[in-house]
């Protein structure tokens, strides 16, 4: 196959697709989100799938209605996902708009505001803990490996105070305070490692 066939056999499959991203997706960011959301959804339903048919494979060419069960499975799961994500286009579509979004338990802090700071503590608690846990792991520390389940389950803990009618002015501070502890701890334990790396390097020379 050439180079010009190549180019317009993907320009015969993508050609329509890239014209209606261009001329319409593209200009708008939230049609850009909603995209790029379910193509995921897409290949997590196909990952699904075929981690529930890999224990079938391979199919025997004479066994028609294991294609058949194969066919209406795979259209069934694509579409339920279709479905789910139809459900969280309509939950998130008021983020888009030109109020803010509040809810009934946290009328003082925007939703989507409070869901960030959250993914935000996280994010910190989950990066910093794995360098504290991996090291704690090599150096069969039990203090660090203790430090670790027990931030995690404290951080968990306090997303539980955002039930509570304006409990999102607490528990997400409090959350964040918790992430900020592990950033000291992780250092304490980066600079102790590489100060024994230096050490043994010194003692090598």
């Amino acid at each position: 196959m050439t180079v010009a066939a190549g180019l317009g056999y993907a320009l015969i499959a993508l050609g329509p697709a890239l014209s209606l991203f261009a001329g319409v997706v593209a200009r708008k960011p939230f049609l850009v989100l909603t995209l790029l959301s379910s193509t995921l959804f897409w290949l997590i339903s196909l990952i699904v799938l075929s981690g529930i048919w890999r224990g079938f494979l391979p199919i025997k060419s004479g066994t028609w209605w294991a294609y058949a069960i194969l066919i209406i499975s795979s259209v069934a799961l694509q579409e339920g996902t279709r479905l789910v994500f139809w459900r969280l286009y309509n939950l998130l579509t008021p983020a888009f708009g030109q109020a803010t979004f509040y809810v009934e338990r946290c009328s003082k802090m925007p939703f989507f505001l409070a869901s960030a700071l959250i993914a935000l503590g996280f994010l910190v608690i989950h990066t910093f803990s794995m360098i504290i846990a991996f090291n704690a792991y090599g150096e069969r520390k039990k203090s660090d490996q203790i430090f670790v389940p027990v931030v995690h389950l404290t951080a968990a803990v306090m997303t539980l105070v955002n039930l509570a009618p304006g409990g999102c002015l607490i528990g997400t501070p409090l959350l964040l305070v918790t992430a900020a502890l592990t950033l000291p701890y992780c250092w304490r334990v980066a600079c102790r490692r590489l100060t024994e790396h230096q050490h043994r390097q010194l003692n090598n020379n």
